[in-house]
């Protein structure tokens, strides 16, 4: 039977040191991974709150109710707020931001703006 044999001089804990450097590494590459992907998320929610919110505010108009309250309460059931709901006639042009919680000292937002009018005005009716 042989045994092994220790390294001598600067090679003691030299996979140890690689290890946590490996390990460091990939927790910044998870990390920036996990916070574009809250980015991109955010992108997407605000597009959908806008696209919503513009459809609501577009019937509520041709209903007779204020489209921009009917806009706030479907931009704030999606997690956005509005920033700017415009109504000519029965067309809503309405943008949304969706704000993401701080990591890392820093919060990323998206504004998405989205247009919608009656099908009324497609057909000529």
């Amino acid at each position: 039977m042989t045994r092994a044999r220790r390294p001598r001089g600067r090679e003691v804990g030299a996979v140890s040191a690689a290890a946590v450097g490996v390990a460091v590494l990939l927790l910044v590459v998870a990390g920036s991974v996990l916070e574009l992907g809250s980015a991109v998320r955010a992108k997407h929610a605000a597009a959908a709150a806008a696209d919503l919110s513009a459809l609501a505010a577009s019937r509520a108009v041709e209903a007779g109710r204020d489209g921009c309250a009917a806009a706030r309460d479907v931009a704030r059931q999606n997690g956005a707020e509005i920033v700017t709901c415009r109504l000519d006639a029965a067309v809503a042009t309405i943008t949304t931001e969706v704000r993401t919680p701080r990591w890392w000292g820093r919060g990323w937002s998206s504004r998405q703006t989205s247009r919608a009018a009656p099908a009324s005005y497609l057909d000529g009716s």
